[in-house]
């Protein structure tokens, strides 16, 4: 089985409040395999939008009402991309974390393993959960598939991002090269590229470091251009870096 993640930056417009893009959802669910995988979307603009103007990973401080908000959003996105998801003849569940995941607990699995069972595909997110410390923070989409990784020992685990993959430094920056095979132990130097909550690629390479190391072989490639997915995920050429055990 196969662990699929989407980044929100591919999905949506991070820059403009709950803003799809439409036409790069549908060519994403469109090269995604009917069954036996576990798909994992960002919140992108219905998410970090928000949680970066009032400071959402701070905890509760007041924020109750946009933590409401934010979870709302999140949801609504969800519903979006199961919408589409059926369309496409993939029979899909929504397990969002919040309602079973709390900070510093262990990561229940339980209706993962049951819905692949009865052959539905798990859809969960990046979201807001219980934090005993804070109140509330948020849990990113990397760290579940981390979670969820530990535990199924996929085959692979393919993140879908905005760049092509994996660089040897910023990739604004002139003559920065894409890097196709990479040990998870490499060091890599990362700049700052845009807003985000929950880390941007430096914190997803400690994610696909983690992955690695459990021995499970990681895809990075770009959302934004029509049949990398797909190859990558029929095992075909794609542009893209594979990271390696």
């Amino acid at each position: 089985m196969l662990i699929i993640k989407i980044g929100g930056s591919v999905i949506t417009d991070k820059n403009q409040y709950k803003k799809l893009k439409i036409d790069n959802l549908e060519n994403i669910i469109n090269e995604l395999p009917k069954k036996d995988f576990i798909l994992i979307h960002g919140a992108g603009s219905f998410g970090h939008y928000l949680s970066e103007i009032h400071n959402l990973n701070g905890g509760i401080l007041n924020n109750e009402k946009y933590f409401s908000i934010v979870s709302k959003d999140v949801l609504e996105l969800n519903n979006i991309i199961l919408d589409k998801l059926i369309e496409n003849g993939i029979n899909s569940i929504s397990l969002p974390i919040h309602s079973f995941h709390i900070v510093g607990s262990e990561f229940n699995t339980n209706l993962f393993e049951k819905y692949l069972r009865l052959n539905f595909i798990p859809v969960t997110f990046g979201d807001i959960i219980l934090n005993p410390k804070t109140g509330l923070s948020i849990c990113s989409g990397d760290q579940i598939a981390f979670h969820l990784s530990k535990y199924f020992r996929p085959e692979k685990v393919i993140f879908v991002t905005d760049v092509d993959g994996i660089y040897d430094r910023d990739p604004r920056i002139e003559g920065a090269r894409l890097i196709e095979e990479i040990k998870g132990n490499d060091n890599i130097s990362f700049g700052k590229r845009g807003n985000d909550v929950t880390g941007g690629m430096e914190n997803k390479f400690r994610v696909i470091n983690g992955i690695v190391k459990l021995g499970i072989p990681v895809y990075v490639l770009n959302g934004n251009e029509k049949g990398r997915l797909f190859n990558a995920i029929y095992d075909k050429e794609f542009v893209g870096t594979k990271v390696m055990p």
